[in-house]
C-alpha cells in the first residue's frame, strides 16, 4: 500500500513559531525544496513514513488527507529513514479509505512480473522486520 507523498516547506506563521513548518501532501508532484516521502502504512491513528527528509522525534507537521484536510501529526520514533508518526486526533474510517484509494494498486494475479518492484517490496519487508527485531532485542537486553 505504498503511497507517494511530498513534503512542502511552509514559512513560519504569524503565531510566533520560529521554525519552518512542513505539510505532507499525498500524491503531490515534487517541486521546490521539500522532499519525497513514501507512506508505507496508514491507520486511523498514524502512519509509517520512509523519507530522506530529516526529522526529530517530537517534530510536528501536517498531513493533507482527502475528506479531512490538514491533520497534525508528530514523529514518535525514527530508525534511519523510517519515521513512525501519530496523528494528534484519530482520523475517520472514511478519510482512511479515501487515502488508501490513492495508494498504488497492487498487480493482480496474472499481471506481468516486475522483478524490480518485487525486490523493492521484499527490501521494505526485510527493513521492517529488521527494525522489529532490533526493538525486540533492545527490550530483552534492558531487562
Amino acid at each position: 500500500m505504498p503511497m507517494v507523498a511530498y513534503f512542502e516547506e511552509r514559512n513560519p506563521a504569524s503565531d510566533r513559531r520560529r521554525s519552518v513548518r512542513r505539510a505532507l501532501r499525498l500524491g503531490a508532484a515534487a517541486s521546490g525544496d521539500g522532499g519525497l516521502a513514501t507512506i508505507l502504512e496508514l491507520s486511523l491513528t498514524g502512519a509509517l513514513l520512509e523519507t530522506s527528509v530529516p526529522m526529530l522525534v517530537g517534530a510536528t507537521f501536517e498531513v493533507e488527507l482527502p475528506n479531512a484536510g490538514a491533520v497534525e501529526a508528530s514523529v514518535i520514533w525514527n530508525s534511519g529513514e523510517y519515521y513512525g508518526c501519530q496523528f494528534a486526533l484519530p482520523i475517520s474510517p472514511a478519510t482512511l479509505s479515501a487515502a488508501l484509494l490513492q495508494a498504488e494498486a497492487k498487480p493482480s494475479v496474472g499481471a506481468p512480473h516486475d522483478p524490480l518492484s518485487e525486490l523493492k517490496e521484499l527490501n521494505s519487508e526485510v527493513e521492517r522486520l529488521a527494525w522489529k527485531m532490533d526493538n525486540a532485542l533492545r527490550r530483552l537486553t534492558r531487562k
